[in-house]
């Protein structure tokens, strides 16, 4: 059998994968079952093992071992590390981590020692922007566990950085640490942001920012960012393995053109990929990126047979073996992906466009194989990020194939020269970058004006949510994996690869298609307050009860990653004057209904009827009652005596204790104080309900999901 590492690590990591989709009873016994299985053939059949049934085999014993590692990680480790939730700590700390979110706040994370013993690794919110990597903290506070809610998948965010507790701080000091290298690549990034945004203020100098140093540096508009991603190419934005494997990728092309030995190829490579990596803060993705590139170009220089596969595997193997939650890690899995596409895919392209060179014009390509090289990394590095991008985001871009052919190679010019001038801000001469930054920033206008065109298109992306898309997904890369692996005819490989991705299209185009006989209900909330959106057939209605920009980018993040169909009206109960444009925006079809706002219908707090469908809404002072498939519930907004009715569903969103009969009490603050009745369903949070039949009942969550 050949490839041997490659057939074990792509196993391995489609088990990690399967397992992080899978409940943790269900990938266990799956785990096993794969195990047994493997092991039973490896050693009772014995096949030859250059054979087929070997190397599957050997691929379900690696998937059966990456399901029990992943699932054996989550009982005994995760949740003993969790069950410390609500303890008290204190204690000094070194920063590992830091993202900054405005001038005065910050996210950071940190590993420490908890009451227990154990060690695990923390995050918390300083209220100071002025910290970096290496310094030290002085904390004390009590431990949480995050949670996913509708506003932000925290829990699920946070486990895949293998951060599984947070810190709702009491104290907190801050000592900076002499001659730290991150504080001074930190004032790098800042001044070269600073430098770009001086030459070039507009959206194409915030996209050169995303693209050389993430999207958590730029200040791109919300327009331009959503209709990035919704034309399949925002990942330029998120800094990780393409971008490392671009940049390698052109390293490589480079040293070819210049007749380089291996190790001279190897030094380029990775004097580029270091450089570009202190570019990028050297962070925990940008570092898993170095180290996957590196180990993938020196397999040519210490084997007789370069296997950029095999050592990709052995590199994702390294890097998951004690930390399996990162499979689930975006820049993981832009990382992997990114470097499978440049350092794989784009070889082998490259030696077929090569043969059908020769075989059309009857000479080799010369000069011209560089120049296509790098057009090639570019594309397949591209293109190989197209599945973690919709694990990733909540819309499947239909038109990103398209867009990173045809925009790619337009980034990656301007990405360089941008790098380039990034660099260059070192020297004191200011107007040399800042003239790249005007080059580089020229190319992006018109990639850019085309990329918000294309993702503006009403078909470019659909939502992601449906119950089956994940496995779906997940099924299409797995059978892509096994199948470049077990079958050596590559039209057998391309037909299988389809076959699975026609499959899952038309599984969930199906799924979407089965009518539904009861309207659903979205309660999303962030412990503050809460949004209601109610999908009734082919049109939703959303009741926001916040009117802010977390519960807008909520609403938005729950219609775009469910199937709940056009959304119809908008009912603002706060804030109408700042939230009625922004939904206009987000929502140009729908009907803003909100008080004293001139655009849309406006409504008196004294009982008026609003209507939508089959959906009716009173609002009142104090509290909202709406009907829904003949359930009703009421929505209260301060202390108040409700009308002396039962309702099928009473949602406090206030902190007084009211006195209301219903079958379902939903509490949206986190202060909440009042008395609940210990004989009906209490929910504490958002969640999915459904009305049907003059009643509303909780939606069972999927128990063979996590």
């Amino acid at each position: 059998m050949t490839r041997k590492a490659a057939v074990l690590g792509l196993g391995y990591l489609a088990g990690l994968l399967i397992a992080s989709f899978f409940a943790l009873w269900l990938s266990g016994i799956t785990g096993g079952l794969l195990l047994c299985f493997g092991a039973a053939v490896i050693f009772i059949v014995r096949p030859e093992k250059s054979g087929r049934l070997f190397a599957f085999s050997a691929a379900a014993l690696s998937c059966g071992i990456g399901m029990l590692l992943y699932s054996g990680y989550d009982a005994f480790v995760y949740r003993d590390i969790v069950s410390q939730s609500g303890v008290s700590f204190e204690g000094n700390a070194i920063i590992k981590d830091v993202s900054v979110y405005s001038e005065d706040s910050a996210f950071c994370t940190a590993r420490v020692e908890l009451c227990d013993g154990k060690k695990a690794d923390i995050g918390w919110y300083a209220d100071n922007s002025d910290v970096a990597r290496g310094d030290r903290a002085y904390l004390s506070g009590t431990l949480y566990a995050p949670e996913n809610t509708a506003f932000f998948d925290s829990a699920d965010y946070y486990r895949s950085r293998n951060i599984f507790l947070l810190l709702d701080t009491d104290t907190e000091e801050y000592f900076p640490g002499e001659h730290n290298i991150f504080r001074i690549l930190r004032d790098f990034r800042q001044n070269a942001a600073r430098i770009i945004r001086r030459y070039v203020p507009s959206d194409e100098g915030e996209l050169l920012i995303g693209m050389i140093f993430g999207s958590d540096e730029w200040n791109i508009s919300s327009e331009a960012e959503k209709c990035l991603y919704r034309s399949g190419v925002g990942h330029i934005a998120s800094v990780s393995g393409m971008h490392m494997a671009v940049a390698a990728g052109i390293a490589s092309a480079a040293a070819v053109a210049l007749s380089m030995t291996k190790r001279g190829k190897l030094l380029l490579v990775a004097a580029v990929c270091l450089v570009f990596a202190l570019t990028a803060d050297m962070s925990l993705s940008v570092i898993r990126a170095l180290i996957m590139t590196l180990l993938v170009y020196s397999a040519e220089l210490f084997k007789r047979q370069s296997d950029p596969l095999s050592s990709l595997s052995i590199a994702a193997f390294v890097l998951t073996v004690g930390t399996p939650f990162i499979v689930r890690n975006a820049s993981f899995m832009l990382s992997f992906s990114g470097v499978l596409g440049a350092a794989v895919l784009a070889p082998a392209a490259l030696d077929n466009v090569k043969k059908a060179y020769e075989n059309r014009f009857g000479r080799k390509m010369g000069e011209a194989s560089g120049l296509t090289s790098s057009v090639l990394t570019a594309v397949c590095a591209s293109l190989a990020v197209i599945p973690a991008s919709i694990l990733c985001l909540d819309e499947l871009s239909v038109v990103s194939p398209v867009t990173n052919l045809l925009l790619s190679p337009f980034f990656t010019v301007a990405m360089i020269i941008a790098m380039t001038g990034a660099v260059l801000t070192v020297l004191p001469f200011s107007g040399l970058s800042g003239g790249l930054f005007l080059v580089s920033g020229a190319i992006c206008r018109p990639v850019l004006w085309a990329a918000e065109k294309i993702g503006s298109l009403a078909f470019a992306a659909l939502p992601s949510g449906t119950e089956i898309a994940p496995p779906m997904i997940g099924l299409v890369i797995i059978s892509a994996g096994v199948s470049a692996l077990v079958l050596k005819n590559r039209s057998a490989v391309i037909l299988t690869v389809s076959a699975a991705v026609l499959s899952a299209a038309a599984a969930i185009t199906v799924y979407r298609a089965v009518p539904y006989e009861y309207t659903r209900m979205a309660l999303l909330t962030d412990g503050k307050g809460c949004v209601l959106i109610i999908s009734e057939g082919q049109y939703s209605e959303i009741f926001d009860f916040m009117g802010n920009s977390k519960s807008i980018k909520a609403a938005e993040r729950y219609i775009s990653r469910n199937d709940t169909g056009t959304v119809g009206m908008i009912f603002l109960r706060k804030n109408a004057d700042y939230a009625a444009p922004l939904y206009q925006k987000a929502f140009p079809k729908a009907q803003i209904v909100s008080q004293g706002v001139n655009n849309g219908l406006t409504y008196e707090t004294e009982g008026n009827i609003i209507k939508f469908g089959g959906i009716s809404c009173r609002p009142y002072k104090e509290y909202c009652i709406i009907e829904a498939e003949g359930a009703k519930l009421i929505s209260i907004d301060r202390k108040c005596a409700p009308p002396d009715k039962s309702f099928d569903m009473c949602i406090y969103n206030c902190t007084a204790e009211v006195n209301v009969q219903a079958d379902i009490y939903a509490v949206t603050k986190n202060s909440f104080k009042g008395l609940l009745p210990a004989n009906e369903i209490i929910v504490r949070g958002g969640g999915e309900f459904i009305a049907d039949s003059g009643k509303i009942y909780v939606r069972e969550d999927r128990k063979w999901l996590r």
